[in-house]
């Protein structure tokens, strides 16, 4: 008797954990905050190679069939559940056929044990169905995108990528350090946009946006009392890098400096750390210590670059 109990403990046991996840995953609950408290986006990556007009419409179609396939997917969100009671009600009438004396062949707690194995599957592809909100860089990105597609050469294409796969990614650690206590931080570089395009007055553009972030990597500390306690990974700051190119055509411009653009100057969110001029080609290199720095600044140092060309008399 006492190990039918038991095995009924654990049966129930093993009931209610399945019903608490099928149930979890019908309210929907994405985890949208990492373990840093900071706001987590759907991990997104674009190869671009086409003309900006199509590469937008391919954007806006991605973010189309997302939110479709999300869409679909809460149709179906309460149907493991359903398939969930349904076992549960399977596998009592062979607890029935038990009280009544009979014996069991466990028919139809195989049954639903069967039902049980397609709800979890069932809501575990419900569950891949959820995503994230799209980050801001994606939109500005496109938006990016749309402002310079008149400057381009007819018929130019825009060549690069979009990398919204994550600023803390392990494939992105460029090093790591030890400080005096040998906790290990690692430093994370994440080339997050990419552009290069030939613009209509023959000069060649390339744009980079980098973050830069570190984190301290978890670790053991003997306290007073000789006990070892773990110490939880850390986040240790984050910058925005903005360098760009400009391939210069002499033909049409030379290059002449601007006391409003020069080294040490601030362009809205940014500020210029490096600046050459050398070979006809202008190199630039901005640091901006906010951790988000929107389209709208990305665009008005572009145009602010722009200022060291002087156009030559026709």
């Amino acid at each position: 008797m006492e190990g039918l109990l038991c095995g009924f403990a654990i049966a129930g046991v093993i009931v209610l954990s399945l019903f608490f996840y099928l149930l979890n995953t019908a309210r929907k609950k994405v985890k949208d905050t990492n373990q840093f408290g900071k706001k987590e986006f759907a991990p997104v990556y674009v190869s671009i190679a086409d003309k900006p007009d199509s590469i937008i419409r391919g954007m806006n179609k991605f973010v189309v069939d997302a939110r479709k396939t999300e869409t679909t997917g809460d149709k179906w969100r309460w149907i493991p559940m359903l398939i969930f009671f349904s076992g549960i009600g399977l596998a009592l009438v062979d607890v029935l056929i038990f009280l009544l004396g009979y014996s069991i062949s466990f028919v139809f707690v195989a049954g639903g044990l069967l039902l049980w194995v397609a709800a979890i599957v069932m809501a575990r592809s419900l569950r891949q169905s959820d995503i994230l909100d799209f980050s801001p860089r994606y939109t500005g990105t496109k938006e990016i995108l749309h402002t310079l597609r008149d400057d381009l050469k007819p018929g130019a294409t825009f060549l690069g990528h979009l990398d919204l796969t994550g600023s803390m990614n392990e494939t992105k650690v460029a090093r790591e350090t030890k400080d005096a206590a040998s906790r290990t931080t690692q430093h994370f570089n994440d080339p997050w946009l990419s552009l290069k395009a030939k613009l209509y007055d023959g000069n060649v553009l390339r744009v980079s946006a980098i973050q830069k972030t570190k984190k301290r990597k978890s670790y053991w500390k003997t306290n007073a009392r000789g006990k070892m306690k773990s110490k939880p990974e850390k986040f240790k700051g984050t910058h925005q890098e903005l360098k760009v190119r400009i391939v210069v055509n002499p033909e049409v411009y030379t290059i002449k400096p601007n006391a409003d653009f020069s080294l040490h100057t601030d362009v809205g969110k940014y500020r210029v750390e490096q600046l050459s001029t050398d070979g006809g080609m202008i190199n630039i290199l901005a640091i901006s210590l906010h951790e988000e720095v929107e389209q709208e600044h990305i665009l008005n140092f572009l145009k602010s670059a722009y200022s060291l060309l002087e156009r030559k008399a026709a």
